[in-house]
């Protein structure tokens, strides 16, 4: 009984160790036509930032910005199903990601890194 208890516990303790915290994303503005498909999903943990779409979105520029305004991190991506990864890496304490950006499109998505 305690051997299942104790499995269970790890199981659930590794799922909450192991998840990512999403950002929310909002429409900042758009101008014509609008891309047919979803918003992207980005998730991040740690130095890890993941986005993800239903269908694939070409050229999409994803700006990192620190709490200062400061860019951690510009390129951009092929961003589809299989979703990419951007590391951001840590700069040890001096400044921490706040925001991102995604343009493509004609559209301009923001989002806050809450943590």
């Amino acid at each position: 009984m305690k051997r299942t208890q104790i499995v269970i516990y790890a199981i659930l303790m590794s799922v909450g160790v192991f998840s990512k915290d999403v950002v929310k994303l909002t429409n900042i503005g758009s101008v014509g036509k609008a891309h047919s498909s979803c918003v992207p999903n980005v998730e991040f943990d740690e130095n890890e930032v993941e986005i993800r779409c239903d269908s694939t979105i070409n050229d999409v520029g994803v700006v990192v910005k620190d709490q200062y305004g400061n860019v951690m991190h510009q390129s951009t991506q092929t961003v589809g199903s299989e979703g990419i990864v951007i590391y951001v890496p840590d700069t040890g304490g001096d400044s921490e990601k706040t925001t991102i950006d995604l343009y493509y499109d004609r559209k301009h998505l923001s989002g806050y890194f809450d943590k």
